[in-house]
């Protein structure tokens, strides 16, 4: 991709020139790229799913620019990249779900008041985590929500119920971003 900054041969060029080039301004400067070629042939299961998600995702984004209350619409724009917009950054943390890194169960002996801490991370904000826990024959002794440390990263769950025996026993975290995506992680112990 070629870059110009108003230059005498593209001075302030923009549209597309036959069916190869593409010209239009990117921060301040003339962009030239290859222009797109029509798709052949139908998409695939995947395809149609990753279109869907999208459409969904840009409608998020659109929301968030022409909301009235302004408040996503600054938050947002408080991280932004180089050469990202609102709108964008709207759109990339709609189509990336949180992502829970860790379990750690060093502290849960299976009593009511022991700690389990939840390591989740996003591309913008986590908002909420809540923990379920399973006995060793599947059924659900309790669930949730955990709290956020101070420093952000970490959520700690205070159980509230015994659980005896421990083993086999399956913990599972959910971790919710903005847009309202899940990222999960289970263990067993």
């Amino acid at each position: 991709m070629a870059h110009s900054n108003n230059s005498l041969v593209t001075g302030k060029l923009r549209g597309s020139l036959g069916k190869e080039l593409v010209f239009r301004e990117w921060a301040g400067k003339t962009v030239v790229a290859k222009a797109p070629k029509k798709r052949k042939g139908e998409p695939t299961a995947k395809q149609v799913e990753i279109q869907e998600k999208f459409l969904i995702a840009s409608r998020y984004a659109k929301a968030i620019v022409e909301s009235a209350d302004k408040s996503m619409a600054e938050a947002y724009a408080a991280v932004l990249k180089p050469r990202q917009n609102v709108y964008s950054r709207a759109l990339e943390d709609f189509m990336s779900p949180p992502i829970v890194k860790s379990i750690d169960t060093r502290d849960y002996k299976g009593t009511a008041g022991n700690k389990i801490v939840v390591r989740a991370i996003d591309d913008f904000r986590v908002v909420d985590v809540q923990v379920e826990i399973y006995a060793a024959n599947g059924t659900l002794l309790e669930t949730g929500k955990a709290i956020q440390a101070i420093y952000g990263l970490d959520w700690t769950y205070t159980a509230t119920q015994a659980n005896t025996p421990l083993a086999g026993t399956k913990i599972k975290a959910i971790a919710t971003d903005v847009p309202g995506n899940d990222g999960i992680l289970d263990v067993s112990l």
